[in-house]
């Protein structure tokens, strides 16, 4: 389990496994204080359902290490949208097509983003 201590360290190790990975168009947004659900929440996708599996899979193992497990993954098979939940951490990870589709960015508008490169 994460707790607020461990939010930016965990922040950062998912990011970095998602880049690693060459995820596309990462974004991350600040949910703290705004939300009960989660601190941040990471959007990027991926070129294809493997790559996206990939990516999920990098950022899996990479927690896994750290000893942090998610609470859940959603869409793993399909590749089309993967959900992780990290608990102060959501990562969604969509096909590019899918991510335009569902255009969360307009959802999170409002909200503090950061692009890492």
């Amino acid at each position: 389990m994460i707790n607020n201590m461990d939010t930016q360290p965990t922040l950062d190790l998912i990011v970095q496994a998602a880049l690693d990975l060459k995820a596309c168009d990462l974004m991350e947004i600040d949910m703290e204080g705004r939300s009960s659900l989660s601190e941040y929440v990471i959007l990027c996708h991926g070129t294809s359902s493997a790559h996206a599996q990939g990516i999920s899979d990098k950022i899996s193992l990479t927690m896994k290490k750290e000893k942090i497990l998610p609470l859940g993954v959603e869409g793993y098979n399909e590749g089309e949208w993967i959900l992780l939940d990290y608990n102060s951490v959501i990562v969604h990870i969509f096909l590019e097509e899918t991510r335009e589709l569902y255009n969360f960015e307009q959802l999170f508008q409002d909200f503090p983003i950061r692009k890492p490169e």
